[in-house]
């Protein structure tokens, strides 16, 4: 009899613990959040997500959050993020518009400017005024049950090239990839031969002569080993990457957390989204310097060359092609949208010359 009170007050415990201790090692009452990344940890912005973001969402809910994330595609793909984070198979996750350019086309104006903001600041600043002023972006994303929680940044674009680059009027003449419809178009107005090749070919495109360049985000290009297919890089802040990485939350899943989950949530989005510069810095400051040290041959490109390019790429034609694909697809006021679109991005430029 002892024996059987004994084995039963065991299980009575480990009842008890189990009722105090969810799978995932989370104490029972804390709300799971299931994020996705298509990217793998280990770049400026999974790290800053993991070790900044997450931390921060954790310390201002008191605790009350945890994750239970799925990196570099674990959960899904990147093209089918917006459609899990939509059914709520991820609560929150990562979003690149650009691999949505159906269902996304309002996102797409963000890269008909081939120059921007150098700086975290001002590319921030422009990024809020959007989604605050101009309410047909986020509607967009709400289309798909979603909205957004924090904007973070690539680094600028980097010209990586199989030959010596300085200047714009070395494109002309060479085989150029990029990922954008309006970036290939750009290159195509700037004197290259734009040619599309998948994302996870261009090292070999570049080895075989497939292509003799590829302009991409700088940190992409470090990660990915880019830039030593391609040695020859030319890269400025200015060169931004224009188009926001997103992190979104399922509407649904969050209508259903305590309001005070939720204020904490966006005050620690907010925070992280403050503080983003300085590792936006960081990273690009030693990339530059690794790159340097290996070998590469980097080149600035001054004021002069930047101009050259925004010039040279043509982009009033292509964002009038953008205006006349939008008003094909039911926004009739797609002209006043780029209107305002253009007069936030002038604005943000200001700012980034204070």
């Amino acid at each position: 009899m002892r024996m059987g009170r004994l084995v039963l007050g065991m299980l009575g415990a480990l009842a008890l613990v189990a009722a105090l201790v969810a799978p995932s090692g989370v104490v029972a009452g804390t709300i799971t959040i299931k994020y996705t990344d298509s990217d793998p940890p280990g770049g400026v912005r999974t790290n800053y997500v993991k070790n900044v973001w997450f931390p921060e969402m954790v310390k201002q809910t008191g605790g009350k959050v945890a994750f239970q994330d799925f990196w570099g595609g674990a959960m899904v793909s990147a093209p089918e993020s917006l459609k899990a984070i939509g059914d709520n198979v991820a609560n929150m996750g990562f979003v690149f518009a650009e691999f949505y350019s159906k269902q996304l086309p309002l996102h797409q104006g963000f890269k008909l400017f081939p120059v921007g903001p150098g700086s975290w600041q001002a590319q921030r600043w422009f990024y809020e005024k959007v989604y605050g002023e101009i309410p047909e972006f986020g509607a967009e994303l709400k289309k798909y049950n979603q909205m957004p929680l924090l904007a973070t940044a690539g680094l600028p674009g980097a010209f990586c090239s199989t030959k010596p680059i300085t200047k714009v009027a070395d494109l002309k003449g060479r085989k150029w990839r990029a990922s954008s419809r309006w970036v290939l178009a750009f290159l195509k107005n700037a004197g290259a031969t734009p040619v599309s090749v998948p994302w996870a070919d261009v090292y070999m495109a570049l080895q075989t002569g497939t292509i003799d360049g590829v302009l991409t985000n700088y940190d992409g290009a470090a990660m990915t080993k880019l830039d030593e297919a391609g040695p020859n890089i030319l890269v400025a802040k200015e060169l931004w990457w224009a188009t926001p990485f997103l992190h979104l939350v399922n509407l649904d899943f969050w209508k259903g957390l305590p309001k005070d989950v939720q204020d904490g949530i966006l005050k620690a989005s907010a925070t992280a989204s403050e503080q983003f510069g300085k590792s936006f810095d960081e990273a690009f400051d030693q990339i530059v310097a690794a790159e340097k040290k290996a070998g590469r041959k980097v080149n600035i490109m001054p004021a002069d060359e930047l101009a050259k390019w925004e010039q040279a790429a043509g982009a009033q034609e292509q964002a009038k092609i953008w205006v006349k694909d939008l008003q094909d697809g039911g926004y009739k006021n797609a002209d006043q949208i780029l209107a305002k679109l253009t007069a936030l991005h002038k604005e943000a430029m200001a700012k980034d010359k204070k």
